[in-house]
């Protein structure tokens, strides 16, 4: 699948602003089994000073300065993606008893092993560990497990956009059961991680029109979250919790990291008197014509 993505953010102040100071991470590239066939970002008014870097956990990011006076500030971010090459299934990698993967698996990299752990967002618990359980039992197949802890969340948990905001502590999330597709990202990373297992929070687009005969996925139309879990190897493999599947060719990533506050689209400083500010994102998928 090849699709034209474009994401658009606006900020209307109402008082000048004098100078933005901001960090993109909404730059799609080569990673997940993705390939970036072109990719621009426009910012309005034109920015003093922008450049790109590639971040602690290799992201493609963009950081830019305005000081020119402005009421209002756009960031347009547009890609084309072929996600032809992503995997739908977990594989024979799945197949796996869940227990080798502990702590990382044999010969397990930095990276993966820092996955493990506490990260800002998500702290390991023994509540945590005791919903994880049932779906984990000793030599289960790794792909099974994950097949019924992502279902499990999916239908015990309510998704409410009004229960949660990016601040809810996941022991609340847990408590309540109610959040949105971070929420449940962040519930299926500390499960994971508080059995040993390494997982990391991806950021990223669904298709906004589903094909015909298939259901229209929950997080179209604006930014999704789901985990990727390590399977060894250094495969990660994408599972979709809000939905309830593999994250597959209808999955688009931009940015990954341990929780939420590692990749939000689009973070920054601004100097002003303003004292209200109205924020409007909007976010198309369309499948490219061929």
């Amino acid at each position: 699948m090849i699709y034209e993505i474009v994401h658009r953010t606006r900020y209307d102040y109402d008082a000048p602003v004098t100078r933005s100071l901001g960090e993109v991470r909404q730059l799609a590239s080569d990673v997940d089994g993705q390939r970036c066939l072109g990719r621009r970002l426009v910012i309005d008014p034109e920015p003093e000073h922008q450049r790109e870097r590639i971040d602690y956990f290799g992201n493609r990011t963009a950081v830019f300065s305005v000081r020119e006076h402005h009421t209002r500030l756009e960031v347009t971010s547009s890609a084309t993606i072929d996600t032809s090459d992503r995997p739908q299934q977990l594989g024979a990698l799945g197949d796996r008893a869940w227990g080798s993967l502990v702590g990382g698996g044999p010969g397990a990299d930095l990276e993966v092993v820092e996955l493990t752990m506490d990260s800002p967002g998500v702290t390991r618990s023994d509540d945590l560990a005791a919903y994880v359980r049932p779906s984990f039992p000793s030599g289960r197949p790794v792909g099974a497990a994950l097949a019924e802890l992502c279902s499990r969340i999916h239908t015990e948990f309510t998704f409410d956009p009004k229960a949660t905001d990016v601040d809810t502590p996941l022991e609340q999330v847990l408590a309540d059961r109610r959040g949105v597709c971070q929420d449940f990202a962040h519930v299926l990373i500390g499960c994971l991680r508080s059995i040993g297992l390494a997982a990391r929070y991806v950021s990223g687009y669904l298709e906004t029109d589903p094909p015909a005969g298939q259901e229209r996925l929950v997080g179209a139309d604006r930014t999704h979250a789901w985990v990727g879990v390590y399977l060894g190897d250094g495969f990660w493999m994408g599972m979709d919790p809000t939905n309830d599947q593999p994250a597959g060719t209808r999955y688009i990533t931009t940015a990954h990291g341990r929780d939420y506050g590692d990749v939000p689209p689009l973070k920054g400083v601004i100097f002003t008197d303003a004292e209200e500010s109205v924020l409007t994102v909007s976010v198309d998928v369309t499948p490219r014509s061929t």
